[in-house]
């Protein structure tokens, strides 16, 4: 019986020989030298802690100098300048999804598993500010401004070894984040975070309170300020997503051919110093031409509750230019898509409505494993290769118009045996 350490696991000899199959090979006797160029459209993909499925991905460029000596020993050397990609971290059932930033970089001097890594990647947090001041401003409790939810970046350092790296993170209020809060309120988080630098307990402990719950906590967790107004806002959520199912079950099968699509959306907004409930409603109607080939949806936002924004115009409450989207099916199963969109976005009370178009192409594939994509073709090629051939070569013989007497030593032998009595007695 072995016991394993797995909050060490470079240190333990089962692992330290799977380690070292990366750095050795089992070529002996020659050296061996190859340059090995990056393209930015490759991607990268390094498991961090297989047991939690945390993984980076990653894209960019590098120049690096392969080698293996004699003995057998491999080294890499250059650097790796990334992108773009994403580092995936999971907390139990919950995952989290960190962008690398461009300027990140993997630097080999040695030995492939002894890199040493400089990547920053941001994750952001939407949520209000009020559990992260309340202890130091006593106003904050009262002044609905500090509910107002802002997007707080949270980035996460990756230093040191490959292996074995170094966390560290910071939290930060981005400038376009400050455009519609109050100056003495941005720069009252500004300098709450700041303390935090100085705290790094207090700092992992707001950290991993926005990953996990997607908000900060105060000193006592259990006198949120903002618990009444959250179980609020939970229950305007519920009853929009329970209107929106009654609709939509009203709506089917209303107009013959045509598809009818609701939902409600509700928020709240402190902008203005005091809470205001926004609730808007987006009306969709789909159809489908060409047997089914082509699909054309058009939908618009009507703004049933809340002030409106200031990009957005048209009477009723409605916007001016309606969300399209249309999509054609260029292969009769389904699988080559073509698509093009125009639609409004709500981003925030930061960004408000954003218009978004663009257009794209989409590839429907079903596998169980990954291989079976390149294999499927491969199949289908040798199946259409082997009927052409099929009908090339497989012509049918034709058939004799008089079949061939049979010979007297193809007889069946009682024939023949008969046919002797008969002379016998002849």
């Amino acid at each position: 019986m072995v016991f394993v350490d797995k909050d060490a696991p470079l240190n333990d000899a089962l692992f330290s020989n799977q380690k070292n199959k990366l750095d050795k090979t089992n070529l002996r006797g020659m050296e061996v030298s190859v340059n090995i160029e990056i393209d930015k459209k490759a991607t990268l993909n390094l498991i961090i802690d297989e047991g939690n499925g945390d993984f980076l991905r990653l894209q960019g460029e590098a120049v690096l100098n392969g080698g293996v000596d004699k003995s057998g020993k491999i080294t890499l050397t250059g650097s790796y300048e990334l992108e773009e990609g994403a580092y995936e971290m999971s907390f139990n059932v919950i995952r989290r999804r960190f962008d690398i930033q461009k300027g990140s970089k993997i630097t080999w001097v040695g030995e492939p598993t002894n890199a040493l890594v400089d990547i920053t990647a941001v994750y952001l947090a939407n949520t209000s500010a009020v559990e992260l001041v309340q202890d130091q401003i006593s106003a904050a409790k009262t002044d609905l401004r500090y509910h107002q939810k802002l997007p707080f970046a949270v980035y996460l350092n990756m230093d040191g070894s490959l292996m074995q790296p170094i966390l560290t993170f910071d939290i930060v209020l981005p400038e376009e984040s400050t455009v519609r809060i109050d100056n003495q309120i941005a720069g009252q988080v500004e300098m709450r975070l700041n303390q935090l630098k100085a705290e790094p307990s207090e700092l992992n402990k707001q950290v991993f309170a926005l990953l996990l719950l997607n908000r900060f906590i105060s000193e006592n967790p259990f006198e949120s300020a903002g618990g009444i107004l959250n179980a609020g806002t939970l229950a305007r959520q519920s009853v929009s997503k329970m209107l929106t199912e009654q609709l939509n079950n009203l709506a089917s099968g209303l107009i013959e051919g045509v598809d009818l699509n609701f939902d409600i959306v509700s928020s709240e907004d402190y902008t203005s110093g005091s809470l205001q409930n926004k609730t808007d409603l987006n009306v969709g109607l789909s159809k489908r031409l060409l047997n089914d080939r082509l699909n054309v949806s058009i939908g618009t936002n009507f703004e049933l509750e809340g002030a409106r924004q200031s990009n957005e115009t048209g009477a009723g409450g409605s916007s001016i230019s309606p969300n399209l989207n249309i999509e054609y099916f260029l292969s009769q199963d389904g699988k080559y898509l073509l698509r093009a969109y125009r639609r409004n976005e709500y981003e925030g009370v930061i960004d408000g409505y954003v218009v978004e178009t663009g257009i794209g192409f989409v590839l429907s594939v079903d596998y169980d494993q990954f291989k079976e994509i390149f294999e499927r073709r491969k199949i289908r090629r040798k199946a259409t290769k082997e009927r052409k051939e099929m009908d090339k070569y497989n012509v049918p013989p034709e058939k004799p118009a008089n079949p061939p007497m049979k010979q007297k030593e193809d007889l069946d032998p009682a024939f023949i045996d008969t046919s002797r009595k008969r002379e016998d007695e002849e």
